[in-house]
């Protein structure tokens, strides 16, 4: 793949929650962008809100080196999630309360692209923790084309 100009593509996210024994699960199907820079490919989107139909800007960054980077948000309020297999990172989750420290551990990451038709697969486990305290369980499951 390598695109100086943005490919428009489908998305089809599912995201499984899993917090305080509570299981939740959210589906979003929108349209975004595709692109490359050097070697970095990002995927750009906007998660529509079914209830409020307010919209949140997404970037997902792929990395040659394997590390995927996933950012939520805009402004005073944007969560930066690093993912990269069997590794603890640390990030912040920028609020307009101020900062709070976030670790993301990565579980399982999977990677699977192609290049005609321009398609891909990107499927993370991965825990959220805050100091000792995990927050919640995540699965997401983003397919492209």
């Amino acid at each position: 793949m390598d695109f100086e100009t943005a490919v428009p593509i489908n998305i089809h996210l599912t995201t499984q929650i899993e917090q305080d024994g509570e299981l939740s699960q959210h589906v979003f199907d929108e349209e975004g962008q595709l692109f490359q820079m050097g070697s970095t490919l990002y995927l750009r989107y906007h998660e529509t809100n079914a209830k409020t139909n307010e919209t949140v800007p997404v970037t997902l960054k792929l990395q040659e080196d394997g590390l995927v980077i996933l950012t939520r948000g805009q402004g005073n309020t944007r969560l930066q999630l690093h993912f990269s297999a069997d590794r603890e990172i640390n990030t912040v989750y920028q609020t307009p309360y101020g900062n709070i420290p976030i670790i993301t551990r990565t579980t399982m990451m999977k990677v699977r692209l192609q290049d005609e038709p321009t398609a891909g697969e990107i499927k993370v486990d991965y825990l959220l923790m805050s100091g000792r305290d995990q927050l919640g369980k995540y699965q997401l499951r983003l397919i492209f084309q």
